[in-house]
């Protein structure tokens, strides 16, 4: 009898011991695309998990994210997570699978991450599972703003970027601060399953000096481009547009890119920097330039009509080079100071003209077999 009490109190124990519940947080884990993020999961009350079956999956129970099983990681796994994903502590204060954590790290993150991931844990005598949402980000290029006169005296200003995740909504200021109401907005899903959009609104010349279309997603972030229509007014349809900027980082200038929407951007690069004081055209050949001084404001001067594109040191007053082409289709500026270089660059007003560039004895160049 009392051998029979004995039995009855250790099964007991034992079942005791196994019976947990798989705990993981109430809220979505927010990623963003190329990153590695950690899903957290755990039994409680705590205990010891080195013997019990861990297994993560998505949507298919026998072709799981990871599987930990008799002590180790088995090789049994869905491809796209192989060399991506392993057990991890949930934090710096966690004792692992010793106290019963069983946390996921993903590595790598892809938009295709997106979506529910299952943390299923199983002993002798009890089995749980919760899941785990894992919402992917991903913050799309900075918005390209064109320009394009319509025949009524207004301005249409088209707004395009790609590369977001989820979807972005798109928003059009005023300088004053103002909510502008857009014409249309379109997004569409690419192969790699980020979301490109295209946006537009009609400008009538006394709607405001500056207009911004900015794209934001949820967790806040944004990339925002303005233009000041007012100058594209003044200056009538592509003629004669010219741009000066001031830099103020001391090795990158800028480069010019000339952009041509048609299925897909396509640029051309029309100056770039070339050492400390050198640039060069990335053009065939390429004209090497040798500035000295070297400009702080420089000058662009884009005449569509002619066919031509110059640059200038605003400050010196002279003209540093022209390039001929012929062009079809909208053309787009796009100022960039150089990969990693996070010095500003601003756009100024324009100033008074400057030298021609048949009164230069700076080099021309002629390119009129290419088209832009």
């Amino acid at each position: 009898m009392l051998l029979i009490i004995i039995t009855l109190l250790v099964n007991l124990f034992i079942e005791t011991s196994e019976s947990f519940t798989v705990v993981v947080p109430g809220d979505p884990v927010e990623a963003h695309v190329g990153s590695s993020v950690i899903l957290s999961c755990w039994i409680s009350p705590p205990e010891n998990a080195e013997a019990l079956e861990i297994r993560w999956y998505r949507h298919d129970f026998n072709n799981p994210v990871l599987l930990y099983n008799h002590g180790k990681i088995q090789d049994i796994q869905d491809e796209l997570y192989r060399k991506r994903s392993s057990l991890s502590l949930r934090s710096d204060q966690s004792g692992g699978l010793k106290d019963g954590d069983v946390s996921l790290r993903l590595e790598k993150l892809r938009v295709q991450d997106d979506g529910s991931f299952r943390c299923y844990v199983s002993g002798e005598n009890a089995y749980g599972s919760e899941e785990v949402l894992l919402k992917i980000m991903a913050l799309g290029s900075t918005p390209v703003l064109v320009p394009q006169p319509l025949d009524d005296e207004r301005m249409n200003i088209s707004c395009r970027s790609s590369g977001w995740h989820p979807k972005p909504s798109v928003t059009w200021t005023s300088d004053d601060g103002g909510v502008l109401r857009p014409g249309g907005s379109s997004h569409s899903r690419e192969e790699d399953r980020m979301f490109s959009v295209h946006s537009w609104i009609a400008i009538s010349r006394s709607d405001a000096q500056l207009v911004s279309c900015s794209l934001s997603i949820g967790t806040g972030e944004f990339k925002e481009s303005r233009i000041d229509v007012q100058a594209f007014f003044s200056s009538g349809p592509w003629k004669a547009l010219f741009f000066t900027f001031l830099v103020f980082t001391l090795l990158g200038l800028v480069g010019l890119i000339l952009y041509r929407y048609r299925h897909k951007l396509t640029g051309k690069k029309a100056a770039d920097e070339n050492g400390p004081n050198g640039f060069h055209t990335n053009t065939d050949p390429p004209v090497k330039l040798s500035l000295t001084p070297r400009p702080e404001r420089l000058g662009v001067l884009l005449d569509y009509d002619d066919g031509q594109l110059s640059f200038y040191n605003v400050t010196e007053r002279k003209h540093l080079l022209t390039i001929s082409s012929r062009f079809s289709g909208s053309v787009v500026p796009l100022f960039n100071p150089g990969a990693g270089d996070e010095s500003p660059l601003t756009i100024l007003d324009c100033p008074e003209p400057v030298e021609s560039a048949a009164e230069s004895i700076q080099p021309f160049l002629s390119n009129n077999s290419s088209d832009v």
